[in-house]
């Protein structure tokens, strides 16, 4: 059986101030190398082993994943790069005006089939994930650090989509998100698994 381990990328100063970051390659703050060295201690602690470890070639991703998992042969992937937000990323969703809050307001009303301006559709996400993990072998513990954004379209694709403003996901750095392939069915382990970092 495959289990995949989602683990979204430490803290970076956009993700501080609420900015929407995409593929602006930005690195870890000091809080999320903190937050790295929390995942490190909890995998040493629990004597957690993986068979493979991949990241999102972005820095912030490939940064948490040699902190927490020092020593490990790291993949880099592209595909689990995070949503490409487009003209959004920058931006905070509050402080959008003009034709860009006019923009956004289409694109957060329907953003499965919708592409962000000059970026990408949640379907667009959750399709080059699946391709993901249909690569993988079929049994084995895999590490994915990827994005918050990406790790959500996978939960909506695989747990439905919610009516806008009926329940949403938040995904905290380096939360642990448990995907367990079976041959008929995804089981969803654990969602947001963040424990790591109670003190912080």
């Amino acid at each position: 059986m495959l289990e995949i381990w989602l683990i979204r990328h430490g803290e970076t100063a956009w993700n501080a101030e609420d900015r929407i970051l995409a593929l602006r390659d930005m690195p870890l703050n000091d809080r999320g190398r903190t937050q790295a060295e929390h995942l490190r201690q909890r995998f040493e602690r629990d004597h957690t082993s993986f068979d493979a470890v991949y990241a999102s070639d972005l820095s912030r991703a490939r940064t948490t994943a040699e902190l927490a998992l020092p020593g490990h042969a790291l993949r880099t992937d592209p595909r689990l790069r995070e949503l490409d937000y487009g003209a959004f990323e920058g931006h905070r969703w509050s402080d959008m005006g003009g034709a860009l809050a006019d923009q956004a307001r289409r694109w957060r009303a329907e953003p499965y089939g919708r592409r962000a301006p000059d970026g990408e559709s949640y379907d667009d996400v959750i399709a080059r994930f699946a391709a993901f993990a249909a690569s993988l072998p079929r049994s084995g513990r895999i590490a994915a650090f990827s994005h918050g954004g990406t790790i959500r379209c996978v939960l909506y694709g695989l747990m439905g989509r919610p009516a806008r403003g009926a329940w949403g996901l938040d995904i905290a750095n380096t939360g642990i998100t448990r995907l367990r392939y079976g041959e008929r069915r995804v089981t969803v382990v654990s969602l947001n698994d963040h424990a790591h970092l109670r003190d912080q």
